[in-house]
Order: C-alpha cells, then structure tokens, then sequence
C-alpha cells in the first residue's frame, strides 16, 4: 500500500496519538484498532466506523501492546480482545 498523505481542507496533515508511546505522529504512519463489538480488529483502510485506536508502525510499540501489561489511554477492550487475523496484520505491517 503507497504511504500518502492525507491533507484536510485547511492543508495540514492530521495527527494522532500512539496509545503505547504516547507519541504525536502523522495518522498514516500508525495503525488504526477499531473496535467491533466484543472484539478489537485491525482498520487497516482507516475507514471502519467508530472510535480509532493508534499504535505506531514500530516493533517496540507492538511488542508493548501485545504484552498488554500496564492499560492503554481510554482503550475500552483489553489487549486479549484483539483478534488473530489483526495480530498476524499488525506483525507483519510492523515488520515492513
């Protein structure tokens, strides 16, 4: 998938905040969770609805998410309510 960048109306790229690193980062460098009833899935098109959840694209981040010691900002679900196709998704994106 091209990394482009994503401008608003105003021209500024948007920006969101990893849940791990607590970091300021451009929306496209990160991965989107979404939540979906009683699970936490992999919004890798950045379009599923409801409230998005960001991790940034680095292994240290994931590795400290997937631990799932210590609770993410206003993460609703646990770590464990992450499903196995988004955990094979997110591997591999963060591999890249």
């Amino acid at each position: 998938m091209p990394q482009r960048m994503l401008k608003n109306k105003s021209g500024k790229v948007p920006l969101r905040t990893c849940l791990v690193c607590r970091r300021k980062v451009e929306k496209e460098s990160l991965c989107r969770l979404v939540c979906s009833g009683n699970v936490l899935v992999y919004d890798f098109r950045f379009r599923s609805p409801g409230r998005g959840y960001y991790i940034c694209r680095n292994a240290e981040c994931l590795h400290r998410f997937l631990r799932g010691r210590g609770r993410f900002g206003r993460l609703p679900l646990g770590v464990e309510a992450l499903d196995r196709e988004s955990r094979e998704r997110l591997q591999i994106e963060c591999e890249k």
